[in-house]
């Protein structure tokens, strides 16, 4: 089922790209009639403008996806289809190896669009991979891409001054989570590393806030869960080499 996307955002000036959702599971690529399958669903955003930044772009989604189901050491699938394949095959391996202990592997990818404005596009993933163990593993994470080029920025790229915004938010977040500025950054049971306060590698935008997303595990502990914060935009606008607004 293919859902288009019009709607316009906060921004004044927006790129023209017309935005559907592809639905892909493993019953739709590989024949799942006579063997057993991995259990999964992705559903992808993906422009359907005719012109090279838009395919850039949507290269990009799709890179990101085949990032988040590539399981295997050194992998590095091309396609959406080949990732799925290699997925699937990776369970169905182990699968066969030990047929009386190995769980269905997991995986589901939601694709939406965040935000938009003449410059950025920022396109929300949310993950869930399981390939057994005591738990799946959920993430967030969000692309930024440059519309001029299709490509994404680094998040460095996205600052006039990356420190700057990061000494910012340290305080933002020492005054919610009730750490002194005396006390180590870790002091109340945090893990930073090298005890410095760092920003998260999520950093995305919607049409009001700049979402700030520690995943599971990367400064505290999975049972812990994520970490949020969000920034009202119009109070930290002028830190980007963007227009956000």
């Amino acid at each position: 089922m293919l859902i288009i996307f019009w709607g316009l955002y906060s921004c004044n000036n927006t790129e023209s790209f017309t935005f559907e959702k592809q639905n892909f599971t493993v019953d739709t690529l590989l024949d799942c009639k006579n063997v057993d399958c991995a259990s999964l669903e992705i559903n992808l955003l993906k422009i359907v403008d005719d012109n090279p930044i838009a395919a850039t772009i949507n290269k990009e989604i799709e890179n990101a996806a085949c990032s988040i189901l590539n399981i295997g050491e050194n992998a590095s699938e091309a396609t959406l289809k080949e990732a799925i394949s290699q997925f699937n095959s990776s369970y169905q391996n182990i699968s066969e190896e030990f047929p009386e202990e190995i769980i269905p592997y997991e995986a589901s990818i939601d694709c939406e669009l965040s935000f938009r404005c003449q410059s950025l596009l920022s396109v929300l993933m949310d993950s869930y991979i399981f390939t057994g163990g005591a738990h799946g593993n959920s993430t967030v994470s969000y692309l930024n891409i440059d519309t001029k080029t299709g490509k994404q920025f680094s998040n460095r790229a996205l600052f006039k001054n990356y420190d700057e915004f990061e000494d910012y938010v340290e305080i933002i977040f020492r005054t919610q989570h009730k750490i002194p500025e005396s006390e180590s950054i870790n002091s109340t049971g945090f893990f930073f590393e090298n005890d410095t306060f760092s920003l998260p590698s999520t950093i995305g935008f919607t049409d009001k806030e700049v979402v700030l997303y520690y995943n599971q595990y990367e400064i505290n502990s999975y049972a812990e869960g994520p970490i949020e914060l969000k920034l009202n935009k119009e109070e930290v606008a002028s830190f980007f080499v963007v227009e956000i607004l």
